[in-house]
């Protein structure tokens, strides 16, 4: 046999020795990443069965309302902490829990950028202005003006969808009651709740959000004042300086700003209001025979045109990892009768797209915030001060300094 063919011969053994080799490897390979995966499974499995929530700033009522709603399984471990409100460390509340239920805003926009994705299938029974990939609504408290209805039936027939509107009807309301408006403005939040949609309806969601992101990065008030905010431009100070101008013109009692609920309360029983602002939660507080007399509506934006939103805050929740049997009791609060039993259990707003509410109060509300572009989003006290109470009360004590 000559030495080519030989040569030949001990080639073709060597090439087949080669590929037998690598074929070995790739199944060692396989059959490694194959050990490996069921093993991470096993291991996620096991970590799965513990569940870690927390509850942080929701209301006792409103916290065993939610737990209600979290199964009690055999085969998993529920650990469930209720945080005390103020200073709270969000590093380590991330590697503590696995889900967490509070109101959208400082906290859940901290916590965003590291928190897990809402599975889609929840997302897609709530309204698309109200989807949030990181942090989904379940119920909707709201920001509104509730009109007296014999004042609008006597003045403009109809509820103001304008901001001009709002205030033709609060001067034509001067000849009817003794405060054309009103509002609890002793507490903190409900003044800088009220101030804050006041920007929103004469500058826009754009005007608003500046507002929101200069008091988060710690600007002083006087310099706040006349900063330009949002598309519109408008200042704090205008809006400010507007309000003062309203117990002159006999727009609202002089000292609207030390207002007490139950100074409302008895007024709107009276009917010494034309219309007041209020939370919808407080709202359920009031006596029916007085409510009754009253219609609510939302702060109407100064036109058609302008980008809006409902100052409307929401109980939330957020995945802080990617626990399986988190997302399963998540989905949960989703179903259609899971959402209109917890409407009816807290008096506020469903959000899922299909679910009865509570009353048409509740109703109107997700309707407004699934017909305005920018959704629902959260008050003042809500957006910047929800682990510094002290912040929104240094914030209100200026306001009352600058309308009084």
């Amino acid at each position: 046999m000559s030495k080519k063919n030989t040569s030949k011969k001990n080639s073709k053994k060597n090439n087949k020795t080669v590929l037998l080799v690598i074929t070995i490897i790739l199944c060692l390979c396989g059959v490694a990443g194959g050990i490996m995966a069921t093993v991470s499974g096993i291991k996620k499995s096991k970590e799965d069965k513990t569940v870690r929530i927390a509850f942080y700033g929701l209301s006792e009522e409103y916290v065993n309302i939610l737990q209600e709603k979290i199964p009690v399984e055999e085969k998993i471990i529920l650990k469930m902490d209720v945080l005390s409100e103020g200073n709270l460390d969000l590093g380590a509340l991330k590697q503590k829990y696995d889900m967490l239920f509070t109101w959208r805003g400082e906290v859940t926009d901290t916590l965003e950028a590291a928190s897990e994705e809402i599975p889609s299938k929840i997302l897609e029974t709530i309204p698309t202005s109200l989807r949030n990939k990181k942090c989904v609504p379940i119920l909707l408290d709201h920001c509104e003006l509730a009109y007296n209805i014999a004042v609008v039936n006597g003045t403009t027939e109809t509820l103001p969808s304008s901001f001009p509107g709002f205030l033709n009807y609060l001067n034509q309301a001067k000849s009817k009651v003794f405060s054309p408006f009103f509002c609890a403005g002793a507490n903190d939040r409900i003044l800088t709740a009220f101030v804050g949609s006041l920007v929103e309806a004469v500058g826009g969601v754009s005007a608003y959000n500046s507002l929101i992101e200069e008091l988060k990065a710690g600007t002083e008030f006087d310099a706040l004042l006349d900063k330009e905010l949002g598309k519109s431009k408008i200042t704090l100070r205008s809006v400010l300086e507007m309000l003062k101008t309203w117990p002159g013109e006999g727009l609202t009692h002089p000292a609207w700003f030390n207002g007490q609920q139950n100074d409302l309360i008895y007024f709107a029983h009276d009917d010494y209001l034309g219309v007041f602002f209020t939370f919808l939660k407080d709202h359920r507080n009031i006596p029916y025979e007085t409510i009754s007399k009253y219609e609510s509506f939302v702060m109407p934006p100064v036109s058609s045109t302008t980008e809006y939103g409902i100052i409307a805050p929401a109980i939330s929740c957020m995945l802080l990892s990617d626990n399986s049997n988190a997302k399963r009791y998540l989905a949960e609060f989703f179903t259609e009768s899971a959402q209109e039993e917890l409407s009816y259990k807290t008096k506020l707003a469903p959000v899922h797209s299909r679910a009865q509410a509570y009353d048409r109060q509740a109703d109107d509300v997700r309707y407004w915030a699934a017909s305005c572009a920018a959704g629902a989003l959260p008050d003042l006290y809500l957006a910047v001060w929800q682990r510094n109470i002290s912040g929104c009360a240094e914030f209100a004590k200026n306001i009352r300094n600058m309308v009084k």
